[in-house]
């Protein structure tokens, strides 16, 4: 259906005024609504009803919603681990999927290495080379206490084993994180803490590097919430403000970038996600950042605010008189408009429907 034009709306609700007047000769005649000198418009009851005028109370803001900000859902850093092979290898099986919980100490992995033998020969030789050495400091002391080897020797004994132990020590090290399966070159991928696994980046056959990234593990169910906002809103930016997220989900700023993002302009911010959210690590959806509102700033409708060139408009009834009322526009969510003016102030009664008609009524005169 084809809209048309408020003047055409207008002139239409005088028309059925006049009409009304005219059919009841009891009742005197309305004269046409019109803008006085300074602009300010009485109507009558009737009128308002006719030309379908409604008012809401304009309310103290206290908050500036900015909305559209993309997000994604991300694991705190405190709170994730990356689990890596030791060495490269071949994935022959994989024990653990993307959701489950693991225990510090559980297999998550199989994997085929030849590196894994020679490590295997080192820490064998370091164990028999560090027995050994302990041996020989062990006889050396008694030798040493019965006055048979001068102290020097005893010394150089007791050196060669705290060295053999150190390489025993690193060789075992190497191996803490597997678990060998049985199979010669085979080892067991073990995890490094308790949590649940949120990606898996490996699959049977796999052929992987030393030190590649098999799984991401978090130790609870905690999520973040990274974003960037405008650049120019750096000032206003403060931990614990309110994000809201679509569904009724909300998050509170946690921490704000140092630095702008050289092509974007923006500046990253992370915010922790409220229990219970519902998300998924890597959920990207849209967010809206509650700045902080500016003293005198009001929330009107969003049907109030109506365009005036570059800035914008509210109509407020002050009286029995309606007004136009230039505004400044400082954010919104489609419900609501947050404005500041001269003037506006809390509990004053703008027009929330048929403002473009007493913005026709004020352009005609």
């Amino acid at each position: 259906m084809r809209r048309l034009p408020a003047t055409l709306v207008l002139t239409s609700a005088l028309l059925a005024l006049t009409a009304c007047s005219a059919s009841n000769d009891a009742a005197p005649a309305e004269s046409a609504p019109q803008a006085d000198a300074q602009g300010r418009i009485r109507l009558s009851a009737a009128q308002i009803a006719n030309l379908g005028i409604q008012r809401a109370p304009a309310v103290a803001a206290d908050s500036v919603p900015v909305t559209g900000l993309p997000a994604e859902v991300t694991v705190p850093l405190a709170s994730s681990a990356q689990v890596t092979l030791p060495y490269a290898g071949v994935v022959t099986r994989v024990l653990v999927d993307e959701g489950e919980r693991v225990r510090r100490g559980q297999p998550m992995l199989r994997v085929q290495s030849r590196e894994l033998v020679a490590v295997q020969a080192d820490y064998a030789r370091a164990r028999a080379e560090s027995g050994l050495a302990a041996q020989q400091a062990q006889r050396d002391g008694l030798l040493e206490r019965e006055g048979l080897i001068p102290a020097a020797r005893a010394q150089e004994s007791r050196a060669r084993a705290q060295v053999a132990s150190a390489s025993l020590r690193q060789a075992s090290a190497s191996l803490a994180q597997l678990r060998p399966s049985g199979a010669a070159g085979e080892f067991e991928l073990l995890a490094p803490q308790d949590g649940r696994v949120v990606h898996r980046q490996v699959a049977p056959g796999q052929a992987l590097e030393a030190l590649a990234a098999a799984f991401s593990l978090a130790s609870d169910d905690r999520l973040d919430l990274e974003f960037a906002v405008p650049v120019e809103l750096a000032t206003q930016l403060r931990v614990g403000q309110a994000v809201a997220l679509p569904g009724g989900a909300t998050a509170s700023v946690a921490a704000v970038g140092g630095d702008a993002d050289a092509g974007a302009q923006s500046l990253r911010v992370r915010a922790q996600l409220a229990a219970g959210s519902g998300l998924l690590p890597g959920q990207q959806l849209d967010v809206t950042l509650q700045l902080p509102a500016p003293a005198g700033a009001v929330a009107v409708p969003a049907s109030a605010l109506l365009q005036d060139g570059d800035g914008h408009l509210l109509f407020v009834l002050e009286g029995d008189a309606w007004r136009g009322l230039p505004v400044r526009l400082l954010g919104g969510d489609g419900r609501r408009a947050i404005v500041t003016g001269e003037g506006l102030r809390a509990g004053l009664p703008v027009a929330s429907a048929g403002a473009n008609l007493l913005k026709t009524l004020t352009a005609a005169e």
